[in-house]
């Protein structure tokens, strides 16, 4: 075989590696990765310097500060966590191919830029950010030509929602190196996906349960669904319009919050079947849109000037009730099924549930119980990059292997 001939067998070879066969296994793979990383740097910090450290950075000058922690997991692991199950999901839902090998390859290559400039360049350069948000933009476009080629209208939320993260990553950037990024500003990005998740959840947990309990589906309806992922986007763009209005925010902000809590809670409890308590990936589901209006409800508290430790509470129960508690229920129900896998959490995980609960209880209890910190954030960082790692290490070798079941992976034209 001439060279020629066997570099272009080796282009072709790697075009058919299991993991580059569907969107959702180099993401979860590179989330679980990345994300066990960040909380292990994190606890790091707070371990090393405290105070300081998280608020001036530990390495060279402030790489690993605020900016970069508050970035990091909601422009890298959440974007990771969204592409992943986002792209598979709209492949499935129009029939059409998602990625081809060489495009996939590219926008992974960018999002492991952008974490890797963000680790040795802190957060005052513009290039991190730059490589962030062209990383966002491949994603955008990705599930923007899926929906609008399939004129899947009912699914534009997603492209409206993927549209805000990149605005929220590009006012980050733009607001970098100002003192209120700290608030409002800084979290903005999680709104657009709590948007798609709990959108996603309105869809995915009454057929779930009903396949898993044998029960009939008890679905919600469309104003449900249209409250779920429209309320955040909605909350979106009235904290998007803050400089304009500054006034608006505080109280429609609150009641906006209020009303999908409220509207959620509803739905939790139409939904609900006694049995889910025997299916952990379903109360993991439960737990994880639970844990997320807890967040909204504590965050239109804080707007309307409840003193509930300020907005440190209410992200972070967004944050966890999303990246962590959500993600492991999500991300091992699509990773088991699409990999010819029977879906039920490993028993590897289950003595992670223990951990992930007292983390993300332990997390909640600090704006509201001061004292705790710096010590307990290092404790409540390092568990959190345990449970990660442990995902990584029961989930990682089904992302890069072929489907157990022997069936080829679909790959649409």
């Amino acid at each position: 075989m001439s060279a020629g001939a066997g570099g272009r067998a080796g282009m072709s070879d790697w075009r058919h590696w299991p993991v580059l066969s569907v969107g959702f296994r180099p993401w979860f793979l590179l989330m679980l990765g990345f994300a066990t990383l960040a909380m292990g740097l994190w606890a790091a910090v707070w371990i090393v310097g405290g105070w300081g450290a998280a608020m001036q950075g530990l390495l060279d000058g402030g790489q690993l500060d605020w900016r970069w922690h508050a970035h990091e997991m909601i422009f890298g692991v959440g974007v990771a966590l969204v592409a992943g199950f986002l792209t598979t999901a709209a492949q499935n839902w129009t029939g059409r191919r998602a990625w081809h090998p060489a495009g996939l390859l590219a926008v992974l290559g960018i999002w492991l830029a952008a974490r890797l400039a963000f680790l040795l360049m802190g957060g005052d350069p513009l290039w991190p950010y730059l490589l962030s948000i062209a990383a966002e933009l491949g994603i955008l476009f990705v599930v923007a030509r899926l929906i609008l080629l399939s004129r899947q209208w009912h699914n534009l939320l997603f492209v409206l929602a993927l549209t805000g993260m990149v605005l929220a990553d590009a006012l980050f950037a733009l607001l970098r190196h100002d003192g209120g990024l700290a608030g409002i500003h800084g979290w903005l990005g999680l709104l657009p996906i709590v948007a798609m998740l709990l959108f996603i959840a309105q869809r995915v947990v009454p057929p779930f349960s009903a396949n898993r309990l044998g029960i009939p589906p008890r679905r919600t309806g469309r104003y449900v669904a249209f409250i779920l992922g429209g309320g955040p986007l909605l909350l979106f763009v009235v904290v998007l319009a803050k400089p304009i209005v500054p006034n608006a925010v505080s109280l429609v902000g609150a009641t906006i919050a209020a009303v999908v809590a409220v509207t959620g809670g509803y739905a939790l409890t139409r939904w609900w079947h006694r049995r889910v308590l025997t299916e952990p990936m379903l109360w993991l589901l439960f737990l994880g849109v639970s844990v997320v209006l807890l967040g909204l409800a504590w965050l239109a508290g804080v707007l309307v000037g409840v003193p509930a430790g300020g907005l440190d509470g209410p992200v972070h129960a967004l944050g966890l009730g999303m990246l962590v508690v959500m993600a492991m229920g999500m991300m091992t129900r699509v990773s088991a099924g699409h990999t010819g896998r029977p879906i039920h959490l490993p028993r590897w995980l289950r003595p992670m549930l223990v951990l992930m609960l007292a983390v993300v209880a332990g997390r909640l209890l600090l704006p509201i119980w001061p004292g705790l910190e710096p010590a307990w954030l290092a404790v409540t960082a390092g568990g959190l990059a345990l449970v990660y790692l442990a995902m990584l290490l029961v989930i990682g070798p089904w992302l890069v292997h072929e489907r157990a079941d022997a069936r080829p992976p679909v790959r649409r034209s």
